[in-house]
């Protein structure tokens, strides 16, 4: 009996040793550091934070950016959102988007903002959000899914592959990078980073050298199409519909002023939408729809799903056709913009 309680007692140890090396690696990202924001904040200039030490817990992230600015404005939406920013020396906008955001998570993230200030909200919405057959992703993990990667066997051989080429992981589990011209709080030269007002920075960006999202290559297979978004696609899911009606109600009852808008598709992705059997009637059905449903709510809504509609031009698309660049995703900032003033000069 003995043996049997010394050897479980062993066991357990080895676990919890297991467990704390990989999480204090984190050799795949997966948890938010934030006192590395906090080194980045307090960094004069100011830093960028490496994906790596935010991983896959954007909403933390993203409502601690909300909270440390004097946010006023900000924007929020799916990764097509994400090059959305504030101007040079403006403190009182955020970016609030997250990679495959879906209505559900849009309206926890809303929720969990501080009532009692009035904010001005622009809202990229997708029309695949409208397919409920599309999942979003989980923003915030919870206990099980972090003690499954925490006790991995993969996570354990990247954490010694990181500690053996970077061995002062072991007690420095960040550190600031120059990348080009730009201070970055990470561990290795970042494939993105994040400004400090919650917008999305490719590395290319930084120094050209380094990693350019790749083009994916067009395919009418729907369940390839794009991760399959658009894949079984055969109404306006009438429950997600519902998700956005509470975050417009939301919106109205806090006294917020909103404007809403779909992100822009390279020509190639809007000619097959518009004319693909599947997809087609229900991306005429959603441009129908956005505008009314707003309009309900006492908001306005812009279609930017033609990109020369901002304007842009298709060389302004990243990858082909998907994510905008910086100067083009500024421009919808610019038509956001003065759709506010116009609506509060009335």
């Amino acid at each position: 009996m003995a043996r049997l309680v010394a050897f479980l007692g062993t066991a357990l140890v080895l676990l919890a040793l297991l467990a704390a090396f990989n999480w204090w690696v984190d050799p795949f990202g997966e948890f938010w550091k934030p006192s590395a924001v906090d080194d980045a904040r307090a960094a004069r200039p100011q830093c960028l934070v490496s994906h790596e030490v935010i991983g896959g817990e954007y909403l933390p992230f993203k409502l601690d950016v909300f909270r440390a600015r004097p946010t006023r404005t900000f924007v929020t939406g799916s990764s097509r959102v994400l090059k959305i920013g504030a101007r040079r020396g403006e403190r009182t906008f955020a970016n609030l988007g997250m990679p495959v955001m879906s209505p559900e998570i849009l309206l926890r993230e809303l929720r969990s903002l501080p009532a009692g200030r009035r904010e001005t909200m622009y809202l990229g919405v997708e029309a695949f959000w409208l397919n409920s057959n599309f999942k979003g992703f989980d923003v915030s993990p919870g206990l099980e899914q972090r003690a499954r990667y925490v006790l991995s066997r993969s996570a354990l051989d990247e954490s010694l592959r990181i500690v053996r080429r970077a061995p002062y992981v072991l007690v420095h589990r960040w550190r600031k990078e120059r990348v080009g011209s730009s201070c970055v709080v990470g561990r290795s030269r970042p494939a993105l980073a994040w400004r400090l007002d919650g917008s999305r920075v490719w590395s290319f960006e930084l120094d050209p050298r380094t990693y350019h999202p790749a083009v994916d290559p067009f395919t009418t297979d729907l369940s390839k199409l794009r991760t399959g978004i658009y894949d079984h696609w055969d109404e306006l899911s009438p429950q997600r519909i519902h998700v956005l009606e509470q975050v417009l109600a939301l919106a109205r009852a806090r006294g917020w002023h909103v404007v809403g808008f779909t992100p822009p598709d390279g020509e190639r992705y809007l000619r097959f939408f518009e004319s693909n059997p599947v997809i087609g009637p229900r991306w005429r059905a959603f441009a129908r729809l956005m505008p009314r449903l707003f309009a309900r709510y006492g908001y306005t809504w812009l279609d930017f799903r033609d990109a020369r509609s901002i304007p842009c031009r298709q060389s302004d698309f990243v990858d082909g056709g998907y994510h905008t660049d910086a100067a083009c995703s500024m421009r919808m900032r610019k038509r956001l913009d003065y759709t506010t003033l116009s609506a509060r000069s009335k």
